[in-house]
């Protein structure tokens, strides 16, 4: 996704369907190693229901596995190298087990360039392209069962996830000068209003609390159905769907952001009370150079007119260092508009060129382009200028009371996130998977809080 957190997730770790899981023989296991956004996230957690609802069981390694299956980004080049990595490791699987089956699928795979990666890539026996889970199910070998419903991120799993990932549309209109994911992920495609109130409705039954709704641009959401809804109406659409404890949506575009919307969220009370609004550089000429379709005076209006309809909310934003064209003066005013607007969280990003894209061919210009010594530097000192924020951010909520949805263990203690998507750690006795706990703060940091349970004799919301 041009504007999504980059995550790199090995395997999508989900219980099994099937009780019978150590009798299950290799031809029956499969296993997925995803690379990219919280889109191709939502894809792989998809491609797991399905391939479980077939009769498949996951493989802790992909030697274990005859169906292996890579999904794969393209918003940056050291994602495509993790990728072709694991596509050499896999080549040892490949000869000693002829058998296996590789799929190669995601925003690496395009109508431009699977030829090249036919004659690159003889290990892989299979290119789909993003988000067709339909296509990727059809290709798994020796299915036990047949599809009896629309696949969904969740079953009837004991202990499903507490948080969810629901997309509700694919594909992007923007021109972005430096993103790849038009060319791979086609034009926007808005999902029906009633479509995902349904799937929200049967997931959240199934267990989960949490929903964020997911698109590329996910602000511009329904523009292309009959009627033209807006992302609001979706909004007030599943906010009352009973079990449902927390809304979310990712990401927006400050294109497509306004009043309307910004009201919505700040009188229901599901919606949490964070926004992810990338703003990318804080000088217009970079802004202009990238495409972008705002202005730096335009962004900081947007930032006011949200904060004065929340005074409590947690505004994190994606920003690139060492466009083509960003000067040292420019990058500096990126600086300064960080220091003013004081972001909750930046996902920070080198510019890393994309072929095919605008900013590819604007980097040959050597009057343009960053030299890589250089963007890494202004990387290292947009990190460090944010980790002081963050710190000073996070230190406020020392000794403060905040209600955390708890989503699982990480090393021996209780992890989950307050409203404003702050990570939180905690230990207690107590089983606290699914539930709202109140925590007290005791230790802060930039990334993550620390905290001692307030509540642990109360009924809290848990799964049924």
């Amino acid at each position: 996704m041009n504007d999504l957190l980059l995550i790199d997730r090995h395997q999508v770790v989900l219980p099994d369907l099937r009780p019978d899981r150590n009798q299950t023989t290799r031809s029956q296991r499969y296993y997925i190693w995803t690379v990219g956004c919280q889109m191709n996230v939502s894809d792989s957690e998809r491609l797991e229901a399905a391939l479980q609802g077939v009769g498949y069981s996951p493989a802790q390694q992909p030697d274990e596995a005859s169906f292996i299956v890579l999904n794969s980004c393209s918003v940056r080049a050291s994602a495509e190298e993790r990728i072709l990595g694991k596509l050499g490791e896999l080549q040892r699987i490949k000869r000693q087990y002829p058998d296996t089956q590789i799929v190669l699928w995601g925003c690496m795979v395009g109508p431009d360039n699977e030829s090249i990666f036919k004659a690159r890539l003889p290990m892989v026996d299979h290119f789909v392209s993003p988000s067709a889970v339909d296509q990727v199910l059809a290709l798994a070998p020796n299915p036990i069962y047949q599809l009896d419903e629309p696949v969904l991120p969740v079953r009837d799993w004991t202990h499903p996830p507490v948080a969810v990932h629901v997309p509700i549309q694919y594909g992007c209109n923007m021109t972005c000068a430096y993103c790849v994911i038009p060319l791979r992920r086609g034009r926007e495609r808005s999902r029906p209003l009633e479509e995902i109130v349904d799937e929200v409705q049967r997931i959240v039954a199934r267990g989960a609390k949490e929903i964020t709704l997911l698109g590329q641009i996910v602000d511009s959401w329904g523009h292309d159905l009959p009627g033209r809804p807006r992302l609001s109406d979706l909004l007030l659409a599943v906010h009352d769907t009973p079990g449902l404890l927390r809304l979310r949506f990712l990401t927006s575009h400050p294109a497509w952001m306004t009043n309307d919307l910004i009201a919505t969220v700040a009188r229901l009370p599901r919606c949490q009370h964070e926004i992810n609004l990338p703003v990318q550089a804080g000088h217009d000429a970079v802004l202009k150079r990238m495409r972008r379709g705002y202005t730096v005076t335009r962004y900081r209006e947007l930032v006011a007119s949200i904060r004065a309809a929340m005074p409590d909310v947690a505004l994190t934003t994606d920003i690139i260092v060492g466009h083509p064209g960003e000067t040292r003066e420019y990058f500096e005013h990126t600086l300064a508009l960080v220091n003013e607007l004081r972001f909750d969280k930046i996902h920070i990003a080198a510019f890393s060129a994309r072929p095919g894209t605008m900013a590819a061919e604007q980097e040959l210009d050597l009057t343009l382009a960053v030299s890589e010594d250089e963007k890494h530097a202004r990387r290292r000192e947009l990190e460090q200028l944010q980790e002081q924020i963050a710190t000073t951010i996070n230190a406020r909520l020392h000794n403060q009371t905040v209600e955390v949805l708890v989503e699982g263990e990480f090393r021996g203690k209780w992890r989950g996130r307050t409203s404003a998507n702050k990570l939180v750690f905690f230990t207690h006795p107590d089983n606290w998977m699914g539930r709202l706990a109140q925590v007290r703060i005791t230790h802060t940091s930039p990334w993550s809080l620390q905290g001692t349970v307030i509540n642990p004799g109360e009924d809290s919301i848990q799964y049924a």
